[in-house]
């Protein structure tokens, strides 16, 4: 199958055209995070429900959802360098949705696990053919603020999934406690308000990805290059590792951005039970508790790392006209700052200036976010730009997203017999200081980065 000529030229090189592509495919990623974050916002009333181990907990927003998302972007990236982009998000983005709103329904911890499955499964098939697309629609020396943008669906995604979640939970706890279930709940089990939100939150995305295969067209693949008709042709697996593995900056910059990762999923739930507890052990209503700490939370996640996400974009395409080892120094030197403020704001009580400290920190630590997918686009030839972002996926998500939560909740569990409500703080501070080794990575990544760029060309 082709997917070569559904763009006319005028489209190609119309900028407003380019910026609706970029703009829905951040929407897009955005949805992503929206359904992949809301397990972690809602982890504590649903350990109440179910009575839940914290690890049973990191289990389902780590390992349940990562796994399968994390391989299979390597299968669906294969399909992405041959087979039409748009069709492929598309039918992603109508799967992971469709699962997160199953989730909401379930009755058991071992359906639970399974709908999180389901949802990795369909959110695999985003961000390879999305960063593939982009470079399609963008030059290379303007990749890294594109990405930027795509990537600010993290922290938009985060804050949206964040501030919906809280509110619609509490609300809909505040109508239960009054006027009880709605016959269609009830008739399914379905007594308890942290169920709502995930139906509210899935149906949505199965008319966006409607949208996206209606309004989005798939372009040439690598017209800014100079492209030999060999190098057109979709590249193996075994090539794509074999081109990979002959550029040292690409693993340095692959595992610290896999560490890095396994930081922020290791902080994003476990920050917001941390301080819904201190509200919990205060008295206050679980559905209160959750809101009052989710409503400043999330500008935290949402400000700190819309601010940090378009920054490092912007330092690292400015800067990496002079040297390209910018787009690996500046995530690195960003993370190194970024840790000391975390400790400073889990020093605290939990107030307006704890909140403040960890949106700074935030900012510093989402600042890899676009560059890092810029060099796994500008470390290979056209052909492998779905697969490179897929085989980077495959590392930050199995190491990150695979550990980084159920990391804290073991740590916090066996921590519990000899600090008691303490452990969680402890924890959390655990996995933070692992900053360090990915911050020495990317700064190593700086000595190879400019003859591993010069040889993909």
């Amino acid at each position: 199958m082709t997917d070569q000529s559904a763009v006319s030229p005028d489209e190609r090189s119309s900028g407003g055209y380019t910026q609706y592509v970029v703009l829905t495919l951040f929407v897009v990623y955005t949805f992503n995070f929206i359904d992949r974050q809301i397990v972690a916002v809602m982890q504590e009333p649903i350990k109440a429900f179910f009575d839940l181990s914290d690890f049973q907990l990191g289990l389902l927003t780590g390992p349940a959802f990562a796994f399968l998302y994390a391989t299979l972007g390597i299968p669906i990236a294969f399909l992405a360098d041959r087979w039409n982009r748009v069709s492929i998000i598309s039918i992603s983005l109508a799967v992971w949705s469709g699962f997160t709103a199953l989730f909401g329904l379930v009755n058991s911890y071992l359906m639970l696990f399974l709908m999180r499955v389901g949802v990795g499964i369909g959110e695999a098939g985003c961000s390879p053919p999305a960063h593939s697309l982009i470079s399609d629609y963008v030059p290379p020396r303007k990749r890294g603020s594109a990405l930027s943008v795509y990537s600010l669906g993290i922290p938009i995604g985060s804050v949206l999934g964040i501030l919906m979640t809280a509110i619609v939970y509490r609300w809909v706890a505040d109508y239960y406690s009054l006027h009880g279930a709605p016959d269609w709940l009830a008739a399914i089990g379905a007594d308890d308000a942290w169920r709502v939100p995930f139906l509210i939150v899935g149906i949505p995305g199965i008319i966006l990805a409607v949208i996206v295969k209606l309004t989005v067209k798939e372009p040439p693949r690598g017209r800014f290059e100079s492209v030999k008709p060999a190098d057109r042709k979709a590249a193996t697996l075994n090539e794509v590792v074999k081109a990979l593995a002959s550029k040292p900056s690409f693993w340095f910059v692959a595992f610290a951005a896999a560490i890095a990762s396994l930081v922020g999923y290791g902080l994003f739930p476990w920050l917001l039970s941390y301080f819904v507890r201190i509200s919990l052990a205060a008295g206050v209503a679980p559905q209160d508790a959750l809101a009052d700490a989710a409503i400043p939370y999330s500008f935290v996640v949402g400000g700190g790392g819309f601010v940090g996400t378009l920054l490092g974009g912007y330092l690292t395409d400015r800067f990496s006209a002079r040297r390209l080892s910018a787009y690996v120094v500046i995530p690195g030197v960003a993370l190194l700052l970024a840790l000391p403020i975390y400790f400073a704001s889990l020093s605290i009580p939990p107030n307006a200036m704890a909140f403040v400290l960890l949106g700074i920190a935030s900012a510093l630590g989402s600042m890899w976010y676009g560059p890092v997918w810029a060099v796994a686009q500008n470390l290979v030839k056209p052909a492998m730009r779905a697969m490179a972002p897929a085989v980077l996926l495959l590392i930050i998500n199995i190491i990150g997203l695979g550990f980084g939560p159920p990391a804290v909740g073991a740590l916090s569990d066996f921590l519990a017999a000899t600090y008691g409500d303490g452990a969680l703080r402890i924890a959390i501070l655990a996995i933070a200081a692992m900053i360090i080794p990915a911050a020495i990575l990317f700064l190593l990544a700086g000595r190879s980065i400019d003859k591993d760029w010069e040889a993909a060309k």
